[in-house]
């Protein structure tokens, strides 16, 4: 029950800050599949099963992205959280903190 509210409370938190950051910012249907690009080689490198890994994974990225950006090319910027994305997926599968569950059918 404490696990499904909290679910419903950090809903309610997302569904409130996209709102504001609507409002604030505008919408358009270009930037959020843009967004949704960049959440995805995020969510496989922290793991798929793991907050936390979600989270240090964003900032990996985002440094990455930063620094590539800053010191070799702007263009390259947006390649290389897919070049990570391929080399973690090759070294670990499951992503840098997601569990390897083996499931016997």
């Amino acid at each position: 029950r404490v696990f499904a509210l909290s679910w419903a409370i950090a809903a309610m938190v997302a569904c409130m800050s996209g709102i504001v950051l609507g409002i604030i910012n505008g919408v358009n249907v270009h930037d959020l599949s843009a967004i949704g690009l960049k959440v995805f080689p995020v969510v496989i490198l922290g793991g798929l099963d793991s907050i936390g890994g979600a989270i240090i994974g964003g900032i990996i990225i985002g440094l990455l992205e930063t620094f590539t950006g800053g010191y070799l090319s702007p263009s390259l910027r947006d390649v290389v959280p897919y070049i990570v994305l391929v080399f973690i997926l090759m070294v670990k599968p499951y992503g840098l903190f997601g569990l390897v569950e083996i499931e016997r059918v």
